[in-house]
């Protein structure tokens, strides 16, 4: 009986001291743990600072791109302005053959087409034109294009190149002897003439529901209907009144 309650002790003993390793051990872990968890919450936090600061950085670059791209348009339009009014007193003539200059000067041709083709009951003597300046303009073409360089043309008399632009608004486009056509336009700049391209599709579309309109100053719109005149200087803009006018149309 001593015995085994002797064998008995020696195993309870064993079991404590087993207990106390695994306790030892669990708390060692749990302590390791504990530090593993700190230096997460620690980089966990410096995370979301930086997280915070990249957001705060996103957002002034946001604002500093956003402010440059509204400089950017302001400058761009102020530059289309500059260009369109620049061009006020130009004209480009487009299609005339390159042929008509062989032992003569542009400006010469160019006056010819005027009295002859443009305005033959206006203008006759050269000085009545008042042309200060006219060039072919260069640009890259296919070697196999023989499609002539545009003819640009300054006036020194802004009414004389109005005539001249209102004359060849009607004909459209103009005949010479060769069979040949040329047209006059106005020397915009490029984004200046897609818009009034998009004013033209619109105007045919005001004028079916009853409205009239027109292309008046650097590409503006200007349009009467029932009394009432609006100028707009975005095509957004008057596609905008179309579809008003279509809306109440369709009421």
């Amino acid at each position: 009986m001593e015995e085994l309650m002797g064998q008995i002790l020696i195993e309870l003993r064993a079991i404590k001291v087993l207990q106390e390793e695994t306790h030892r051990e669990t708390k060692e872990q749990l302590s390791q743990l504990n530090t593993r968890l700190t230096l997460l919450s620690t980089r966990v936090s410096q995370v979301e600072q930086r997280v915070s600061d990249l957001e705060d950085t996103n957002n002034e670059v946001e604002t500093a791109a956003s402010w440059i791209q509204s400089e950017l348009e302001d400058l761009q339009n102020k530059l289309e302005e500059i260009e369109n009014r620049l061009g006020r007193s130009n004209l480009r003539f487009v299609g005339v053959p390159e042929e008509m200059e062989a032992g003569s000067s542009v400006i010469k041709v160019v006056t010819g087409l005027i009295s002859k083709c443009i305005l033959p009951d206006r203008v006759n003597p050269e000085g009545d034109l008042s042309i200060m300046r006219a060039h072919r303009l260069p640009f890259v073409r296919p070697a196999s294009s023989k499609y002539p360089h545009t003819i640009l043309v300054n006036f020194g008399d802004f009414r004389i190149k109005e005539q001249i632009l209102s004359q060849a608004r009607k004909a459209r486009e103009f005949k010479l002897d060769d069979g040949s056509r040329f047209r006059v336009f106005s020397d915009v700049s490029v984004a200046a003439a897609h818009q009034c391209r998009e004013f033209v599709r619109l105007i045919y579309d005001l004028k079916k529901l009853g409205a009239r309109a027109g292309i008046v100053q650097l590409a503006k719109l200007k349009v009467l209907h029932k009394g009432q005149e609006k100028v707009f200087q975005n095509v957004q803009e008057a596609r905008n009144f179309l579809l008003h006018l279509k809306e109440q149309g369709n009421r």
